[in-house]
């Protein structure tokens, strides 16, 4: 058999790949992974940039994952997680770049997000404020349940531990993000 390359959003990837196969797995899982992403970066436009990369990446190296049969979301959600760590260290790193140009602090604020103002209510906007103080661990944790609704065992697949170790992670997480979110009265 011979396999061509094809270009795919700066990646080079087998055209072998069946696309109405790939095209299944997009519409079965791109809400969640979208939904995750959001949840990690609470910006509407970097989450729909990281869905995408996350796809291309995936359509990349679909023919090649090893995978059980039907169990494909954690692996896109690992791919997702990858992807909103390397978007963390690009916007750390430009606004480290600004600081060090123009010394001092930069004018960059990380928390200004017009579009998603507009976008999301004002209690998800609320959660979202609320992610940010959180460990990274514990985003992704809650990202992982709430925002794409996986359940325990695949969170642990996800990010490498055991299903009850997730379990147990996961729930201290959501503790913590309710008692950020709790209004005095």
């Amino acid at each position: 058999m011979v396999v061509r390359l094809v270009a795919l959003g700066g990646r080079t990837v087998p055209d072998a790949v069946d696309p109405p196969l790939f095209e299944r797995v997009y519409r079965e899982h791109s809400a969640r992974v979208y939904r995750y992403c959001l949840s990690q970066v609470g910006n509407v436009s970097d989450a729909e940039d990281l869905a995408a990369e996350v796809f291309a990446a995936a359509f990349a190296n679909y023919q090649n994952a090893r995978f059980a049969e039907g169990i494909v979301l954690p692996w896109l959600l690992r791919i997702a997680r990858n992807e909103v760590i390397d978007h963390r260290r690009r916007h750390h790193r430009r606004g480290a770049l600004l600081v060090r140009m123009f010394g001092g602090e930069s004018d960059l604020d990380r928390s200004a997000d017009v579009e998603g103002e507009v976008v999301l209510r004002d209690e998800l906007r609320q959660a979202l404020a609320a992610m940010a103080q959180l460990s990274e661990r514990d985003q992704t944790l809650i990202g992982l349940r709430v925002a794409a609704g996986l359940p325990y065992a695949e969170i642990g697949a996800v990010v490498g531990i055991s299903e009850h170790a997730a379990t147990v992670a996961t729930k201290r997480a959501l503790q913590r993000l309710r008692g950020r979110l709790v209004r005095p009265r």
